[in-house]
């Protein structure tokens, strides 16, 4: 699962584990269980144009981007919070709670600060894929997204359920 294991490879999970105080494995697989979250609301947004067009323009605006250059921003969730409330808006609680729900010893803001942290990457994976030239076309951006969210939900399809229900799908 090529995003997922981009993604997973690139965080300092000791590190993230140490900032938000859960153990390593359990910060894997709360990443595994955020990204078709991530996902699955980039997805929602970009079916509207006036949505693709704001991904697209993010992404174009961030096409080089490199959370991981921040490494302290991105630890802290700082980098994350506005993309999660782009992304998520005001369903970002019950996301939360809800991988929460099937995690032992992980709770609702543990998994929001998590996603926090893993927003940035997603974001950067996906300008990376989307854009060329610094530029992102609409068409491209939900091509990616549906495909990214596509394989997210594959790595970790018990989520999906939960998911659909907050998301209304």
């Amino acid at each position: 699962m090529a995003l997922v294991d981009d993604i997973l490879t690139q965080l300092p999970l000791q590190q993230i584990s140490d900032q938000v105080g859960v153990s390593p494995d359990q910060v894997e697989s709360v990443i595994q269980d955020s990204l078709p979250a991530l996902l699955g609301g980039m997805d929602k947004n970009v079916q509207s144009d006036d949505g693709a067009a704001s991904l697209a323009n993010a992404l174009g605006a961030h096409a080089d981007a490199n959370p991981l250059g921040n490494l302290g921003g991105l630890i802290s969730g700082a980098l994350g919070s506005g993309i999660l409330e782009k992304v998520l808006g005001g369903s970002t609680p019950d996301v939360s709670d809800a991988i929460a729900k099937n995690k032992d010893g992980v709770s609702g803001g543990d998994v929001q600060k998590i996603l926090a942290i893993v927003a940035p990457l997603v974001m950067a994976f996906l300008a990376k894929k989307a854009t060329s030239g610094g530029k992102a076309d609409t068409g491209t951006v939900k091509d990616v997204v549906s495909k990214a969210n596509s394989e997210a939900k594959a790595s970790s399809p018990d989520i999906g359920s939960i998911l659909g229900a907050i998301f209304g799908r």
